[in-house]
C-alpha cells in the first residue's frame, strides 16, 4: 500500500511538471491518395483514455481534451481529400444527440508501460526535486472505426510508442520546442486517405 502511495506520488508531481513527447519509431509513412473528388459530411467523435504505469485510468483535462481536439481538426483539415467535417470529443462536446449518417470513432488509448527506467528515473525525479528527468515509454494504440447509418462498415488500428521526457525545468524550453503528438501524426493523415481510397462515403 504504502508503494503505491509512493508511485502516486511520482505522477502528481510529474504531471506538475513539463514534458516533452517524441516517437521511438516514425512508423507509418506518410501514404497520400490520388485525389479527384472530395469526401463530405463526415463527422468525427474522438475518444481518449489514458492509463498510467499500474493500469489505472486517469482523468483527462479540460485543457487535454481542447488540444486534441484542436490537432485532430487541424491534421483532418490539412488533407486535401475531405471536406464539411465536424470534430466532437468525449468529455468536451455532448456527443449523445450525434446521429450522423457518416460517422467516424476515433478512439486513442495510450499506456504507460512499467518497466526499470520509469521507475529508475521516477525515483531520481523525486530526489532530485524534479531536477532529474523522468523517462517514460507509452503506448499509443489509435481505431478510426467507420460507420454509416450505424453500421460498422470498416476498423483501422495503428499503433506506435511514445517516448515521454518530463523535467520540472523543461519549463524554459517549452515554448521553442516544436508540436508534439501522442499518436505519429501520419496517423491520422493515412486514415483519411484511407477512407478516401476504400469508397466508404460519397464523394462530391
Amino acid at each position: 500500500m504504502k508503494y503505491l502511495k509512493i508511485i502516486g506520488l511520482v505522477f502528481l508531481m510529474s504531471f506538475l511538471s513539463q514534458c516533452i513527447t517524441y516517437l521511438k519509431n516514425d512508423y507509418p509513412a506518410y501514404n497520400p491518395a490520388k485525389i479527384d473528388k472530395k469526401i463530405a459530411n463526415v463527422d468525427f467523435i474522438l475518444y481518449f483514455n489514458h492509463y498510467n504505469a499500474i493500469n489505472e485510468r486517469s482523468e483527462v483535462s479540460y485543457a487535454v481534451h481542447q488540444a486534441n481536439k484542436q490537432v485532430f481538426t487541424n491534421i483532418i483539415a490539412g488533407c486535401n481529400c475531405i471536406n464539411k467535417f465536424t470534430v466532437y470529443v468525449d468529455g468536451l462536446d455532448d456527443v449523445s444527440k450525434i446521429k450522423s449518417k457518416n460517422l467516424v470513432n476515433i478512439e486513442v488509448t495510450t499506456r504507460v508501460q512499467p518497466n526499470v527506467s520509469l521507475y529508475l528515473t521516477a525515483t531520481l525525479f523525486v530526489l532530485s526535486g524534479t531536477m532529474f528527468p523522468i523517462f517514460g515509454e507509452i503506448n499509443g494504440k489509435t481505431e478510426f472505426v467507420a460507420f454509416n447509418q450505424g453500421k460498422e462498415i470498416k476498423r483501422y488500428t495503428y499503433e506506435n510508442d511514445v517516448i515521454e521526457v518530463r523535467q520540472g525545468l523543461l519549463l524554459f524550453v517549452m515554448p521553442f520546442r516544436r508540436l508534439n503528438y501522442i499518436t505519429n501524426q501520419n496517423v491520422p493523415d493515412n486514415f483519411v486517405n484511407d477512407i478516401y481510397r476504400d469508397k466508404l462515403y460519397p464523394t462530391e
